[in-house]
């Protein structure tokens, strides 16, 4: 019964189309020295077969190797990454049939790698399906085309290599920071419409990045971000008409990405609470020191300003605040407030002739709470902002 098992396994491994390159093998054989020469000089279908009724499908595998950094100053991140794009041509498998080298059970075998300026570029002897970034601000180095090499196997499939190192686009919600997650999005697409050229992820190989987070082989600890975490993996197709009324499809790879918010934690908010906590204790200071309490909720005032230019340089001009804005402009409140009590106490202390007003009784502890309750409130309002959206809304 084991060995019926094994053997219906075995056929059923063995008729399955492998889509994925990552599964092929070399020829048992020598083709010749002049092999690849005699299948370079035979190749000659530079354009889109307009003759066939499907689309030509080009299956995507991104390896993102390395975000080097998160730009939000400038709306953008920079990364290391490798894009291999397979697809078949079947004008490419009808010249192996015609050099009786053409395979289509099992695995396909490597026959020959070119150069793309060779293949695709200013000599154009087989189609090119365009494969681009969508979202890349630097442009790729057109000179040497915008793949490493192109391969062709025996039954027909062309694969190209690109490995590059680049900036891209990025839209950013900075409302949470510094506790904020962002969306980093790599978006490949082809010039071609989508009736002649369609995008897809390559499986399995991009579903093993979606749940390693790219954590394997030589990157055991994953992709190193500085100052944040990869926390999830995502990909999807996405379509659209252009202006031209064409449709199109593309392939979008999503990394999301946790901000590491220690630094600011307790470089900053700690600081200022603690800032604030000073400016606060002068109510327990007799009334009649005006000058020595005044002074000390102006110092305070200041050091809040000087913390509000460090963070400047993080971010670009918001047109809305952010959590570390309001939870700033809450203590800036707070701190002048206790200017403006500390003189009226002072005028209540004249009134009264008494070292402790009612006001500085009230305000020990009635501040306080009120602060922190305030802080309370904006933390629910800015990390449950789709709860406070529906609540907003009211029912249906």
């Amino acid at each position: 019964m084991k060995l019926i098992f094994k053997i219906f396994l075995i056929l059923i491994i063995f008729q399955c189309k492998s889509y994925s390159l990552n599964f092929y093998k070399y020829p048992q054989k020598n083709l010749g020295g002049d092999f690849c020469v005699k299948l370079y000089e035979n190749l000659n279908e530079p354009n889109f077969p307009y003759s066939s009724e499907d689309p030509i499908t080009v299956k995507a595998d991104l390896l993102i190797e390395d975000i080097h950094s998160i730009n939000g100053k400038d709306l953008d991140f920079e990364s290391s990454f490798t894009l291999w794009a397979h697809w078949k041509d079947e004008r490419v498998a009808n010249t192996l049939k015609n050099m009786g080298a053409y395979t289509s059970e099992g695995k396909p075998l490597y026959l020959c790698d070119y150069s793309p300026t060779k293949v695709i570029g200013e000599t154009r002897k087989i189609f090119d399906p365009v494969v681009e970034f969508f979202n890349r601000k630097g442009k790729p180095n057109f000179q040497y085309g915008m793949q490493d090499w192109i391969e062709v196997f025996s039954d027909g499939t062309v694969q190209s290599r690109l490995r590059d190192k680049t900036k891209f686009k990025a839209n950013f919600d900075f409302r949470r920071f510094p506790f904020d997650s962002q969306e980093l999005s790599f978006e490949l697409w082809s010039e071609f419409p989508a009736f002649m050229v369609e995008i897809i992820p390559d499986e399995p190989a991009m579903n093993d990045y979606k749940e390693t987070l790219y954590a394997f082989g030589d990157q055991e600890d994953g992709i190193i971000i500085p100052g944040w975490d990869l926390t999830k993996v995502d990909y999807e197709n996405y379509s659209y008409v252009e202006n031209d009324g064409y449709p199109y499809t593309g392939f979008m790879l999503y990394l999301t990405v946790q901000r590491q918010s220690s630094y600011y934690l307790f470089k900053i908010i700690l600081p200022i609470i603690f800032i604030l906590a000073i400016s606060w204790s002068v109510f327990w200071v007799r009334g009649s020191q005006l000058e020595a309490k005044v002074n000390v909720t102006i110092v305070c005032l200041l050091s809040l300003i000087a913390y509000n230019f460090i963070i400047d340089e993080d971010l670009p001009k918001l047109a809305y605040l952010t959590f570390l804005d309001c939870f700033i402009l809450l203590s800036y409140f707070y701190t002048g407030i206790a200017t403006i009590l500390c003189v009226y106490s002072f005028v209540r202390k004249l009134k009264s002739g008494r070292n402790l007003s009612i006001v500085d009784k009230y305000a020990q502890f009635v501040g306080p709470i009120s602060y922190f309750g305030l802080l309370f409130i904006l933390l629910i309002y800015f990390y449950n902002l789709e709860g406070v959206a529906t609540f907003l809304k009211g029912p249906n």
